[in-house]
């Protein structure tokens, strides 16, 4: 009886420690191996652009959109063509349930010839777009075409896929686990829903580990997530769920549990940032705890993949960015620093990044 009791706890231990070392299962598997074999240090235009308290940069059309959280008014844009000052947007207290933050831009595209931001906003319940076009002509904030989602809860991304369905990326804060649903807001059904990351974690306060930053592709009609705390980037297939994946660069397996045990400044951070151009996906990577990459100079590196995950190339700059974009028509990586400085990097020397596809729609 003692030899037997004794068995099971040696099975459970052990079974603890395999989960504590765990990676995230993204659905069902862990993720594979990836290695880059080509390197490229880009070397950097510093632009004449000032963009006091710029925490964001986000390509669309031809602006540079820049957030700008501690200022009055939320958005600054600036032309990708001759670098001037276009116009700040979006005030404090202005908008759709009188925003106080920064929402990100989630998409954009071009309607009736006006250029469309998406975001999504838990008070509102939906996405709505903001017509910049049309806000930049008449001198005030433009909002419409509110996608309601009121069905679904604790949403962390919300796309819009077509005329009656949206993509859903949401939370399941009693499991801890990531789901993503294609909801048709015309009947108010979900069509599909999906348990994507299995994470494993048990304390509620730690679902923060879970932060990812997004793409949603419509042309490719995938999801990508590439997360802050485990060295690992999730791509969802929605057309086909069983041939989603995760892609990893390290051999060391990650775990959110181990994250989860070890104090905030000494947390490892992994992806800073994740942005779409012409059919492939950069990853803004750290690799340094929180602390080191906060206070240190260390120069950028960015993994470069295709949607299938292989790897194209990786790039790195002199310069430590916080945030960057691609001007997807011009194949211009645009980098912003924390002293809210901003490089431009041609990457048409770059035969691996030369593409026949544009990006039309973000």
């Amino acid at each position: 009886m003692k030899s037997t009791f004794y068995m099971l706890f040696l099975l459970v231990l052990l079974s603890s420690c395999r989960n504590t070392d765990a990676p995230p299962i993204f659905m069902g598997n862990q993720p594979r191996l990836i290695e880059f074999e080509k390197s490229v240090e880009l070397v950097g235009e510093l632009l004449p652009i000032e963009v006091f308290a710029a925490d964001n940069i986000f390509i669309v059309d031809t602006f540079m959109v820049f957030t700008t959280p501690a200022l009055d008014t939320l958005y600054y844009a600036v032309s990708t063509k001759d670098y001037n000052w276009v116009k700040s947007f979006i005030a404090k207290g202005e908008g759709p349930n009188e925003f106080e933050n920064i929402l990100m831009p989630l998409s954009a595209a071009t309607k009736n010839s006006d250029l469309l931001i998406s975001f999504y906003h838990k008070a509102r319940q939906g996405i709505f777009h903001y017509n910049l076009t049309q806000s930049f002509l008449q001198g005030k904030d433009l909002f419409q075409d509110t996608i309601p989602l009121g069905e679904l809860t604790e949403i962390y991304r919300a796309y819009q896929i077509d005329e009656e369905q949206a993509f859903v990326d949401n939370m399941d804060f009693i499991n801890i686990n990531q789901h993503y649903s294609i909801y048709n807001w015309k009947d108010k059904k979900i069509v599909r829903n999906d348990k994507t990351l299995t994470s494993s974690l048990k304390d509620h306060g730690d679902t923060y580990l879970l932060a990812t930053y997004t793409i949603f592709s419509k042309p490719e009609l995938k999801y990508a997530g590439a997360m802050m705390f485990a060295d690992q980037l999730n791509i969802y297939d929605l057309d086909n769920p069983e041939k989603s994946f995760a892609i990893s660069v390290s051999k060391k397996t990650t775990s959110l549990i181990d994250a989860s045990r070890t104090l905030m400044p000494f947390k490892q951070e992994y992806y800073a940032d994740l942005k779409e151009s012409n059919n492939f996906l950069f990853g803004l990577y750290a690799n340094f705890s929180r602390k080191k990459w906060a206070t240190g100079d260390s120069p950028a590196v960015i993994h470069v993949i295709d949607w299938e995950g292989n790897p194209i190339i990786k790039l790195t700059t002199q310069e430590k960015l916080m945030k960057f974009d691609v001007d997807p028509e011009n194949n211009m990586l645009y980098g912003l620093t924390e002293k809210q400085e901003v490089y431009r990097y041609d990457l048409n020397q770059i035969p691996e990044l030369i593409s026949t596809e544009k990006t039309t729609i973000r």
